[in-house]
């Protein structure tokens, strides 16, 4: 397909303790689109993203990316890591330079970017994240908001084409969940794929143009928010919750679905009584 950027194709994976993690996953992942991955612990989730990435190998079947098999020769690797961001779930385990300033630069000069290059690319990736006054500070000294905005920041310095961000707000307070996610917002806005896992439905809902729902290491539906979410049965065996806003609307009877509060507020204002209902 034209409009897929990654594609899975029968893929399986065993971890060497004969565990199986992934069973025979098929997903096509659309281009310049926000996608989310559902499923409780052990769905298979964190092992498929590493997948994205070329950290791991799968054990049967193949992927693609933009139509080409991945190969796992060191070139073509780092050829596909220049387009295949990703942004682990404990950013300690993703820092590795002494400074922030350092951090940034890690990936640009592995890329083999001239020094003036590198130095502007940073640069301008410190002032975007506003970043400047840390920089030549220990990334690990800072707080987890800030540690995971870095590893974001290193990895948007090499201008990758998809992004993939396991649980990328997960231990995170609202302020700073809320910057993480502009800044992805902002980069699929230019055209982006971002992949995201969590377990919050409520956030896959309202954010996600495309939702897999996972289970024991398979694909069980995929779509758009309202196209999975119609399948409470299928939610359920995944371990997971309805979204509020779509299990009050299937209270109220609503059958075109808001993505968001705001859309909700909207329709109820034209639910004759529904005010005074709710008064009473």
């Amino acid at each position: 397909m034209s409009n897929t950027i990654i594609a899975l194709k029968n893929i399986g994976y065993k971890y060497k303790n004969n565990t199986v993690a992934l069973n025979n996953v098929n997903l096509n992942i659309p281009l310049g689109k926000r996608v989310a991955l559902l499923g409780g612990n052990g769905a298979g989730k964190s092992t498929l993203m590493m997948l994205l990435n070329g950290i791991l190998k799968p054990t049967s079947g193949c992927l693609e990316f933009q139509h080409t098999p991945y190969s796992y020769t060191k070139k073509r690797l780092f050829e596909l890591r220049k387009n295949v961001g990703i942004l682990f779930h404990e950013p300690d385990l993703q820092l590795i330079a002494p400074t922030v300033f350092e951090e940034i630069s890690f990936g640009l000069i592995n890329l083999g970017y001239n020094s003036t290059t590198v130095l502007n690319k940073v640069n301008e990736t410190l002032i975007s994240f506003n970043f400047s006054d840390l920089a030549h500070k220990s990334p690990h000294q800072l707080s987890s908001g800030q540690k995971k905005r870095v590893c974001l920041a290193a990895i948007l310095a090499m201008e990758p084409n998809v992004i993939v961000c396991d649980e990328p707000t997960s231990s995170l307070d609202p302020h700073n969940s809320d910057i993480i996610f502009d800044a992805l917002n902002q980069l699929n806005s230019i055209g982006k794929t971002i992949i995201i896992s969590t377990h919050d439905v409520n956030q896959a809902y309202e954010w996600a143009d495309f939702i897999v729902v996972m289970n024991n290491g398979e694909i069980t539906i995929s779509g758009t928010p309202e196209q999975v979410f119609a399948n409470n049965d299928i939610i359920k065996q995944a371990g997971l919750k309805l979204p509020v806003i779509v299990d009050l609307c299937n209270f109220l009877g609503i059958n075109s679905l808001p993505k968001n509060i705001n859309e909700l507020k909207k329709q109820l204002a034209f639910v004759p009584d529904f005010k005074t209902e709710l008064t009473h």
